[in-house]
C-alpha cells in the first residue's frame, strides 16, 4: 500500500470513523473468504491428484504381463517306425505320433457281438413220447421215448429209449436204450448204463452192459465194469481189468494185399 493510500485511509478514519470501520469488516471478510477458498483448494488438488496417482498405478498393474508359473503337461507320445515302403521311391517312414485314443463303438470288436444261445430240447422225467423225435438241437432225455431220436448235434440219456438213436455225440448215464447207435463221435457209457443194439462211433468208452456188436474206427476203451456180449472191431483198443467181452476182437482192418505184406504163403525151409 503506498503513501497515498495511508493518507487517503486516515483521512477517511478522520471524516467517517463508521464508514471506516465497515470498510475494514469487508476487507477482513474478503481475506477470510480468500484464505478459506485457498484452503479448500489446496484439499482439492490433493485429493485430485491422490486419484491420478491411484489411477496410475492401477493401470500399471494392468499392463504388467501375469507371470503364472505353467503346470507341466504330461505328452503322450507313441514312436513307431512303421516300415512302410514307397514303392515309387523306396523311401521308409518314421516319426512320432500321439497315441489316439481308442474309439468305443459297437462294431469295434466283432467278439463283443452277441452270440447266440446253444438251443437244448429237454424231455422231463415223467414224460413219455410215442413217436420219432427229430431236432436240431442238443437233446437231453429224462423221460421215455419210444421211436427213433434224430439230431445233428448231442444227445444225452438218462431216462430210455426203445428205438435208434443218430447224433454227433453221445452220454449214456443210467440208461436203458433198446435199438442201434450211430454217432459221428463219441460215445459214453456210465456203469449203469445198459444198450441192447449195435454202436457204431469214431471212439469209445464202455462201462456199462453191452449186447451187441461194437465197431469203433479209432480207440475202443472198456472199463472194469463193462459186460460186452459181441463183437468188437476197433481201430485200438484198451481192456481192464475186470471187464467181460464174449465175441470176436479185431484191433486193425487188413485188406487181402495188405494182410500178404506182413505174412508169406508159405515158410520155405533150407533158403
Amino acid at each position: 500500500m503506498g503513501l497515498k493510500d495511508n493518507f487517503s485511509q486516515a483521512f477517511r478514519e478522520l471524516t467517517s470513523p463508521k464508514e471506516a470501520k465497515e470498510q475494514e469488516k469487508t476487507e477482513i471478510k474478503d481475506v477470510a473468504s480468500y484464505m478459506n477458498d485457498a484452503s479448500e483448494t489446496e484439499e482439492i488438488n490433493a485429493v485430485q491428484e491422490e486419484a491420478v496417482q491411484e489411477e496410475t498405478t492401477a493401470a500399471e498393474v494392468a499392463a504388467e504381463p501375469e507371470t503364472k508359473e505353467e503346470e507341466p503337461v504330461a505328452e503322450q507320445t507313441h514312436s513307431f517306425s512303421n516300415g512302410f515302403n514307397n514303392p515309387n521311391n523306396g523311401t521308409s517312414y518314421s516319426g512320432q505320433q500321439t497315441a489316439p485314443a481308442p474309439m468305443s463303438t459297437p462294431f469295434a470288436n466283432p467278439q463283443g457281438a452277441r452270440q447266440e444261445a446253444s438251443e437244448t430240447t429237454i424231455i422231463s422225467k415223467n414224460t413219455i413220447i410215442d413217436g420219432n423225435v427229430r431236432s436240431f438241437a442238443d437233446m437231453k432225455i429224462d423221460g421215455s421215448i419210444k421211436g427213433s431220436v434224430e439230431t445233428t448235434k448231442n444227445v444225452s440219456v438218462n431216462g430210455k429209449v426203445v428205438g435208434n438213436i443218430t447224433c454227433d455225440n453221445a452220454v449214456m448215464n443210467a440208461a436203458s436204450v433198446q435199438g442201434d447207435i450211430t454217432l459221428k463221435g463219441q460215445a459214453t457209457m456210465s456203469s449203469e448204463s445198459m444198450l441192447i443194439g449195435n454202436l457204431t462211433s469214431q471212439v469209445a468208452t464202455v462201462n456199462g452192459k453191452m449186447k451187441g456188436n461194437l465197431t469203433v474206427s479209432g480207440k475202443a476203451q472198456l472199463d472194469r465194469d463193462a459186460v460186452v456180449f459181441g463183437d468188437i472191431k476197433a481201430g485200438a483198443i484198451s481192456i481192464s481189468d475186470g471187464a467181460i467181452v464174449q465175441g470176436f476182437i479185431s484191433t486193425t482192418y487188413l485188406s487181402q494185399d495188405e494182410s500178404s505184406n506182413i505174412f508169406p504163403d508159405s515158410i520155405a525151409i533150407g533158403e
